[in-house]
């Protein structure tokens, strides 16, 4: 028996004996797949940008969708443009030597999909040389002043631009970097093309990818929607090995948006006690116990104590506090929600002159900690620094790297202004107003005040002394539209899907129909649609230890 391993073991160094193992193993795993009842839909997965672990979400769910009888066919890149969005992850790397990650990135994503035993075509496969050089002269003409106007076919394709440019930048300006503009100017124009030529070719009934938003799938997402095909979009969310998943129809949706229809039904029935429970049971493990795979490393101790941070900030607590909560300036600046100012960057500077006159309110500009990490020298906390150097007394900065929860912030408040944050939802279910600046997932919801203007969004701020806590009828509002997002919107993938979001190929056998019932849940409302809201007897159900979002305790 050991020398039959041996040998084996051997055999499989071969890479063409390799390649046939996967290709039998993968033939004999959809032996058994079932046969739809109606015609099949046919789901093109825009798989590019180099991220790996997206790969591996995007190759189980595409198994998991082959073996309920439906046609997958997965769009990976092979650096027709090398301005995607892992170049980021190496700020220091010449544009020119950008393309040395390229061919371990290709490498491995095709050996993934080919051991899932996927169909599959590259980007090159839907552009041709010639097109290719032509794209490029377009992308030449593209400068700062012209890059928010870029079109593809009719279809605007600016956003996706600029957003790509500010994530890559970590949101300071990139007035005057030409060279890189017009390298994101070709990967958002190469993308816009090859999935327009994907779709003509694979005839899909719908589309899926993650984000939707960058260079690498803006474009397609748009070019989908102009083609009136649904596309289903995800992301992570707040534990490990769980996901956000909506489906987009219009361009003013996202993943997370639920639709009316799901919103009044919810919203017309009471909370049970065991729905509360688990709410706030979720919320206090996220603070207190550091359950999160969103803020690892960066929570602070929760001290449940307000009089060390009224003296720490020099608050008076008979006199009204209202925190202003930031946002990660470089992060989906310009595709998703709208907002009634052109930036975070504008919003922030707008807001804080504005205050200057409100003196009767005590306000607390709280930095995102995750600046901490990802822009200490590019993000609000900075931006203040260099615009607002002498804030008067009545306004103060809690940093991004104080020593204070998120928790204990939120309880010094009495009401909260934002854009489109998650913190303006959290303080909601406090029972406290939130003024946005934006349209959030949650906002127009009845539980927030809404500004639509910036003459109106003045007038709330200069109100704000006036707006007590949320009647009993918004408190419960948020409460509903919480648990929908806390609780029913959070879909594990476990165990097929690990911690460290990559396949457990021991745990394959989990994507076959009937053996675990998120995906089951999940691969229906892909090919049936309706909102990604689990039902009551699926967050009943406790897979495993990790997902904490079923624990009362």
């Amino acid at each position: 028996m050991n020398l039959v391993k041996k040998i084996k073991s051997e055999l499989l160094r071969n890479k063409s004996v390799k390649r046939l193992n996967n290709k039998y193993k993968a033939k004999k795993f959809y032996n058994n797949r079932i046969k739809t009842t109606g015609k099949p839909e046919t789901i093109m997965f825009w798989s590019t940008g180099g991220m790996f672990m997206q790969s591996n979400i995007e190759g189980m769910i595409a198994s998991s969708l082959k073996l309920r009888g439906h046609k997958v066919h997965m769009i990976i890149c092979d650096s027709v443009y090398k301005a995607c969005a892992r170049r980021a992850d190496h700020p220091d790397v010449s544009i020119k030597d950008w393309t040395i990650y390229c061919p371990s990135c290709i490498r491995n994503i095709t050996r993934l999909i080919d051991r899932l035993g996927i169909t599959y075509s590259y980007v090159s496969d839907f552009i041709k040389e010639n097109r290719q050089a032509e794209l490029r002269k377009m992308a030449d003409e593209v400068d700062y002043e012209n890059h928010t106007e870029l079109s593809y076919n009719g279809t605007h394709l600016g956003t996706h631009l600029e957003s790509a440019m500010l994530r890559h930048t970590k949101g300071s300006s990139y007035e005057g970097m030409d060279e890189l503009l017009k390298e994101f100017a070709y990967t958002v124009l190469i993308t816009a093309e090859a999935s327009e030529e994907a779709i003509r070719k694979i005839n899909p009934t719908k589309v899926y990818m993650s984000h939707g938003i960058y260079a690498d799938w803006g474009p397609a997402l748009s070019v989908s929607l102009k083609k009136k095909l649904p596309v289903i979009s995800y992301c992570s969310c707040y534990l490990n090995a769980h996901f956000f998943f909506g489906t987009v129809y219009n361009f003013n949706q996202t993943f997370l948006t639920i639709s009316n229809e799901s919103w009044n039904k919810y919203k017309s029935l009471d909370l049970a006690e065991i729905q509360k429970q688990r709410l706030f049971s979720f919320l206090q493990r996220r603070y207190l116990n550091n359950e999160t795979a969103d803020m690892k490393g960066l929570l602070k101790e929760y001290k449940g104590e307000k009089d060390i941070f009224y003296e720490k900030y020099d608050l008076d607590p008979e006199k009204p506090i209202w925190g202003i909560m930031t946002h990660i300036n470089w992060d989906a600046v310009s595709d998703y929600f709208q907002m009634i100012y052109k930036s975070f960057d504008e919003w922030l500077n707008e807001t804080v002159k504005e205050i200057y006159n409100v003196k009767d309110i005590q306000w607390l500009i709280k930095i995102h900690p995750s600046e901490l990490n990802d822009n200490p020298y590019t993000g609000c906390q900075k931006f203040i620094e260099n615009n607002f150097p002498d804030l008067p007394p009545h306004i103060k900065i809690i940093k991004m790297d104080d020593e204070i929860s998120p928790k204990d912030f939120y309880n010094l408040l009495d009401g909260g202004v934002t854009v489109m944050g998650t913190g303006g939802l959290e303080l909601s279910l406090q029972g406290k107003p939130v003024i946005l600046a934006g349209d959030a997932h949650y906002s127009n919801k009845g539980f927030t005040y809404d500004a639509k203007s910036e003459e109106q969004y003045k007038e709330l701020l200069h109100n704000a002394k006036n707006i007590g806590p949320s009647d009993s009828e918004k408190h419960n509002l948020a409460l509903k539209y919480g648990y929908i997002y806390f609780i029913l919107k959070q879909i594990p993938l476990l165990p097929t899907i690990s911690e460290d979001l990559c396949i457990d190929f021991n745990e394959i056998n989990q994507l076959y129909p009937g053996n675990n019932k998120f995906i089951d849940f999940l691969c229906e409302k892909i090919i049936y649609g309706g909102d990604f809201i689990l039902p009551e007897n699926l967050v009943d159900q406790i897979l495993t230890e990790k997902e904490q979002i079923r624990k009362l305790y």
